[in-house]
């Protein structure tokens, strides 16, 4: 006995059958795909028709700035290759005397004549020394010592002295005080002891009133009769000196006497531990205490 099979109707729906390698199914995506581009095609080809977008400002910055040195660099490679060319030039044809006086500024030593006129002058002054010197004592008020060359300058005494005033010069006075030159016979003959930072140097401007000799000017006054009670009223004080200064110690200045002749004045020492002794000699080399009045 026969058994058929009934044959499936072509009007049915049969699956594609694939092959071993897949030809397929990637031909069935190389379809789909392809149909994908064409429709983003006009997409963009539309895009390339939009208007291009400005250069941003750094750009254009950076372009400036490599054009401006890119023209600062041609410039300068020109200058140095034209540089031998001039220097070649000047050496071939040097300035006549005559052109170097022409031009502006042809001397090369213009101006140096104004450096004396800048430079200020130096101050010149005329010197006095002391033609009265007495020393006077707290201590011992009434001792007389009269007058000589001896300078005595401690806490308990003190030194008078009158000095005459130059003539010359301008309405301005200061007191030096020099002291003896390094490594001379001189320096032995000053006695100098404790702090003689401060000498205190004071205007005597009229006679005492309890001196027993009249006197109605400082011109008049007796210097062998003068003591610390008898001592002359104090003005001013004019200065402080500093006897330890290098190589000399000056007041400030001060207005010279106008209706004087002289200036008579003390040194004091405020200080406790003080001595200042020596002999003001005329004798070179000088040292002591003088009067400077300043030239005109």
């Amino acid at each position: 006995m026969s058994t058929s099979k009934a044959k499936p109707s072509c009007s049915q729906y049969a699956p594609l059958s694939l092959h071993d390698d897949g030809e397929g199914s990637s031909a069935a995506l190389e379809k789909r795909s392809f149909s994908e581009d064409d429709h983003s095609a006009p997409l963009l080809k539309g895009s390339d028709n939009l208007p291009a977008l400005a250069p941003s400002k750094p750009s254009q910055l950076l372009q400036l700035i490599f054009y401006f040195s890119f023209a600062l660099a041609l410039l300068s490679a020109v200058n140095i290759a034209l540089l031998p060319t001039t220097l070649s030039k000047y050496h071939a044809y040097p300035f006549s005397d005559s052109e170097l006086e022409a031009l502006p500024y042809g001397d090369a030593r213009l101006g140096l004549h104004r450096v004396a006129e800048s430079i200020p002058p130096r101050q010149v002054y005329h010197h006095a020394w002391p033609d009265r010197i007495v020393r006077v004592s707290r201590k011992l008020k009434d001792a007389v010592w009269g007058q000589g060359v001896q300078v005595y300058v401690t806490v308990e005494d003190s030194t008078i002295m009158r000095f005459p005033i130059p003539s010359n010069g301008v309405n301005a006075c200061a007191l030096s005080w020099r002291p003896p030159p390094e490594f001379s016979a001189r320096v032995d003959d000053v006695t100098i002891k404790g702090d003689v930072t401060e000498i205190e140097i004071w205007q005597l401007i009229a006679p005492s009133a309890t001196s027993s000799t009249v006197s109605s000017s400082m011109e008049e006054l007796d210097y062998d009769t003068l003591s610390y009670s008898t001592l002359p009223v104090r003005g001013e004080l004019l200065g402080v000196l500093d006897l330890t200064a290098k190589p000399n110690s000056t007041t400030v200045e001060f207005a010279c006497p106008s209706a004087a002749e002289s200036l008579v004045v003390e040194m004091r020492c405020q200080r406790v531990a003080c001595h200042v002794s020596f002999m003001q000699i005329d004798i070179v080399p000088r040292l002591g205490f003088q009067l400077m009045r300043r030239s005109e």
